[in-house]
């Protein structure tokens, strides 16, 4: 996380305020190209922002639960207020969809990866984040953005990564589920006491 927000700052890029939201930000930057890119659950992302600074050409769309309409969006950016899963956007109308930090905020994973499917052109790339542990943890009493907060298992991501395939989104490599460290954790920005976790990040391609 220390070495992606460096880079990003090295560069010019715009950063967090989180070093964890520069890392899964960092992770996507190499991919992004020329085209037509929604962010799904874009309050408080930044992959926006550096589209624009890379100066990549096409739609920039942000669509979130909480977003005002056009309110201090950056020239160049369209946000929307509205559900991911229910998007009313066109479809394949997008060559890049991304949602990070997202999936563990209520998101229904079917809802999702049709939704996402729809959207996305035949070859286009699904960037997906999300809080990850290996085993369950229970975080049932803690609401996140008035919503409840369910950290990624083991158990959901191979849920997740089986629906995607369903509904036509093949991942792009084998996963690496190796973890360290619990980055996430009392000591560093934990937002429920005792909890600790880190994160995962995977690619999609539209077949």
């Amino acid at each position: 996380m220390d070495s992606a927000t460096k880079f990003m700052e090295d560069n010019g890029y715009v950063t967090s305020g989180l070093s964890c939201k520069n890392w899964e930000t960092y992770c996507v930057l190499p991919y992004l190209r020329d085209g037509n890119i929604l962010d799904m659950g874009s309050s408080g992302s930044i992959l926006l922002e550096n589209a624009v600074k890379k100066k990549l050409v096409g739609l920039k769309t942000g669509i979130d639960l909480e977003y005002p309409i056009n309110v201090g969006s950056p020239e160049g950016i369209n946000l929307m207020r509205g559900d991911l899963m229910n998007t009313g956007l066109p479809d394949s109308l997008y060559d890049i969809v991304t949602s990070l930090s997202v999936l563990e905020h209520e998101v229904d994973y079917t809802s999702f990866a049709k939704e996402v499917s729809r959207l996305l052109k035949s070859g286009g790339s699904l960037f997906v984040s999300f809080d990850y542990a290996h085993e369950r943890i229970d975080t049932s009493l803690t609401r996140l953005y008035s919503l409840r907060w369910n950290i990624l298992s083991k158990e959901d991501v191979i849920q997740l990564v089986q629906i995607c395939k369903e509904n036509g989104l093949e991942i792009t490599s084998e996963i690496d589920w190796t973890t360290d460290e619990m980055v996430i954790n009392p000591a560093y920005c934990s937002p429920a006491q005792g909890v600790s976790y880190t994160f995962g990040i995977l690619h999609f391609i539209k077949k």
